[in-house]
């Protein structure tokens, strides 16, 4: 028998031969093949449900659609003729209830819809709980009690807590958390929160605007900011150049940079300064200024004797070192009435007149000069 005359037999191998469109002549399951109806009949048996008379519904059984199936297999409990209430549970094993029909996975109709909703992550209300929302991290459906203090005469607030210990958990900064003073939301990162809430409302964008307008009328260094704000100096930078504009914030960072009023103000890392000798000095002109070294303090003494207008460390110049890697250098005074930099060493170094000889191409007027060279430079 070659397979086109096989493909005309019934393939449960009774030897009948079978219509068009269809692979089996009766509803026997032999040699554990599945079961086709014959013809365009609804089952074996039956055109159609021979209760309510629909096609559209699947067969389960005895002339019955699916759901005509359940409400039968429902009376037949009733009437205890059925001993279990399903075929491997006696009740609905969320609720415990029998007087409902089994749906699916041993719970009632309505069971397995709340526990369909429950995984999708929708809540439902639960009216007779004590809290109205289902709780997707407890094992139990809804919160019956709160989960702290174990009250049920206070109502439910919020994440299964009465209304005093959710006001309790809102105010406890134990965790390393603060309070915004606008919303009063208890928030990890309140500069991050000051951010993302700036963007939509007018509340949070005027406080970020006030407190920025404060430090940047303030003699801080970035650093300072950034550490009492908890975010980075680049941070900081931006938002002033978003605020007050780039041309004032370098002016503003300049002068805090240079006129160092604050003891807190940021003073640069050098390497070169292996001591880490630091020098305070209080300039008619400039405020109180932290110099690297004691000889930078006498030469600001000299210059304020002689009336010259002067700032420290007034800005950096990137150059390109022996080894040819980008560096930054900045010298140590700014003579502001000649446009003129002067660096100060009490030794001189072929590394440190490198670094000037190489300004000097650039085009920028600056000088070394000596420990007792201070006159010359003025002149």
């Amino acid at each position: 028998m070659n397979l086109i005359e096989y493909i005309d037999f019934c393939k449960c191998g009774c030897g009948e031969e079978v219509k068009e469109g269809n692979l089996y002549v009766h509803g026997h399951n032999r040699r554990g093949l599945a079961s086709y109806t014959h013809g365009d009949r609804w089952s074996m048996k039956h055109d159609k449900c021979v209760v309510c008379g629909t096609m559209k519904r699947k067969h389960v059984g005895n002339g019955l659609c699916i759901k005509c199936h359940k409400a039968w297999r429902y009376e037949i409990k009733k009437q205890e003729e059925i001993k279990k209430w399903s075929k491997k549970y006696d009740k609905c094993i969320d609720c415990g209830r029998t007087d409902r029909p089994h749906q699916a996975n041993g719970r009632c109709g309505t069971c397995h819809v709340n526990n369909l909703n429950r995984q999708k992550g929708v809540q439902k209300r639960n009216i007779g709980a004590w809290s109205w929302y289902y709780d997707k991290c407890a094992w139990s459906w809804y919160y019956d009690k709160c989960q702290k203090c174990g009250t049920t005469e206070r109502p439910h607030a919020a994440r299964g807590l009465c209304v005093d210990c959710n006001e309790t958990s809102r105010r406890d900064l134990s965790g390393g958390c603060e309070i915004c003073p606008v919303c009063g939301v208890k928030v990890i990162k309140l500069n991050q929160h000051m951010s993302m809430r700036a963007k939509k409302c007018e509340g949070h964008r005027t406080y970020q605007r006030d407190l920025f307008k404060m430090y940047f009328k303030s003699d801080l260094g970035l650093d300072d900011i950034a550490k009492e704000l908890k975010t980075d100096r680049h941070t900081i930078t931006r938002n002033f150049n978003k605020l007050f504009g780039k041309k004032e914030t370098e002016k503003r960072n300049q002068k805090v940079k240079s006129c160092l009023c604050s003891e807190k103000a940021a003073i640069n890392y050098n390497p070169n300064n292996k001591r880490g000798t630091i020098v305070y000095y209080n300039s008619l002109s400039n405020g109180k200024v932290r110099f690297r070294s004691k000889l930078e303090k006498q030469f600001a003494e000299f210059l304020d004797r002689s009336g010259v207008r002067w700032v420290y460390e007034h800005k950096s110049f990137p150059y390109i070192d022996k080894k040819g890697k980008r560096r930054t250098y900045t010298p140590d005074f700014y003579f502001v009435d000649e446009d003129r930099y002067i660096e100060i060493k009490g030794y001189k170094k072929d590394s440190d007149e490198y670094k000037v000889n190489t300004l000097i191409k650039a085009g920028i007027n600056i000088k070394m000069i000596g420990k007792g060279e201070f006159e010359n430079a003025v002149i």
